[in-house]
């Protein structure tokens, strides 16, 4: 059994992290970090709370610490948790910094720990679906994919995600998981341009960003917009052989927030309306979008944390997602193309 501090008791916690250890035999909440006992008891009954992990770590000890804390402090808290002999996941974006990033995971290399980040959409339904189907080789030789996460949210909301300050802002939401797919399908890119915005009347931080990412023979356009009150396009996907296109998002997202059990026969399932189109010249065909894989994330966490298999999403394979943020922020700033000198320490 796994005995885990969960660090934060927000959405993130709540929705994407404690219907898992809950779920799965490999996990038991044995604390929780947060500033609000009351609502945590609602939910854990008898679970220790403590004010901090200071605290945590001086009453008993933890196998692994869950870090859903806001950006700011995903480098301090995951170090603290380190430096306590506790593996880690923690919350994307890993760090505000590349040097940051390089850091930790050399920290858990010397600790001889797990860092893991939660890039669990690499293990949504749509995504293994463009997998495979680059893989197969149907729409031929790739030269171009769009993968876009859009939303109607056109008025600012007061929380700390879209008030100033370093790490606010839906570039660091949002562009992480967008470029580390990216990541996972091509490597790391030659070059990058990026156009980071403020687009909402009172808004404080970006709520709209496009990034387009140059490699030698593909194109790949990212981006997030709050104006798209339409169905949503989430990825085009472009070769010599023909394309596929794909609209909405992956369900698990809304079926974690609806209390949707693993069991269910709908858990992780696409209706068949929201499946993808692959179209070439000998004509169109609906695509069965693949079951995402949430629960596979985390039973490989536990894997790996009990007995030393493969993360689901390492540290070390996130470094370049991070500096390729700084990068593009640059790139936004300046209005340049900003040539990309990061090496991709693994690719999972």
């Amino acid at each position: 059994m796994i005995r885990t501090l969960l660090v934060g008791f927000g959405f993130s916690a709540t929705t994407f992290h404690l219907p898992f250890l809950n779920q799965l035999s490999e996990f038991t909440v044995s604390g929780v970090v947060s500033s609000r006992p009351d609502d945590v008891a609602a939910v854990l009954p008898g679970v220790p709370v403590y004010a901090s992990m200071g605290k945590a770590f001086a009453d008993q000890r933890f196998d692994l610490a869950v870090i859903t804390t806001p950006n700011t402090y995903h480098e301090v808290q995951s170090r603290q948790a380190l430096m306590n002999d506790c593996h880690v996941l923690v919350e994307k974006p890993f760090t505000l910094s590349g040097d940051e990033a390089e850091a930790l995971v050399a920290l858990a290399a010397q600790k001889q720990k797990k860092l893991c980040v939660f890039h669990n959409r690499r293990f949504d339904g749509d995504f293994l679906t463009l997998k495979k189907l680059i893989s197969d080789g149907s729409v031929g030789d790739v030269k171009r994919l769009v993968s876009r996460f859009d939303r109607f949210r056109p008025q600012p909301r007061d929380r700390w995600r879209e008030n100033a300050g370093p790490g606010a802002g839906i570039f660091w939401d949002l562009g992480p998981h967008l470029i580390d797919q990216a990541l996972q399908l091509f490597g790391v890119p030659e070059q990058i341009h990026g156009v980071v915005q403020i687009a909402r009347e009172g808004g404080q931080s970006d709520d709209s960003f496009d990034l387009t990412l140059f490699y030698s023979n593909v194109t790949v356009q990212l981006g997030s917009s709050p104006f798209q009150a339409n169905r949503t396009l989430r990825f085009e996907l472009q070769g010599t052989e023909g394309s596929f296109r794909k609209f909405g998002l992956d369900p698990q997202e809304d079926q974690l927030k609806q209390g949707l059990t693993f069991d269910n026969g709908q858990w992780a399932r696409d209706p068949e309306e929201a499946f993808g189109e692959l179209a070439t010249a000998q004509g169109a065909n609906i695509v069965p979008t693949l079951a995402g894989e949430y629960v596979t994330f985390y039973r490989q966490l536990g894997e790996a944390v009990s007995n030393g298999a493969t993360l689901p999403a390492d540290g070390e394979t996130v470094i370049p997602v991070i500096k390729l943020i700084e990068l593009a922020i640059e790139s936004a700033e300046t209005g340049k193309v900003m040539p990309v000198y990061v090496n991709m320490k693994g690719n999972n």
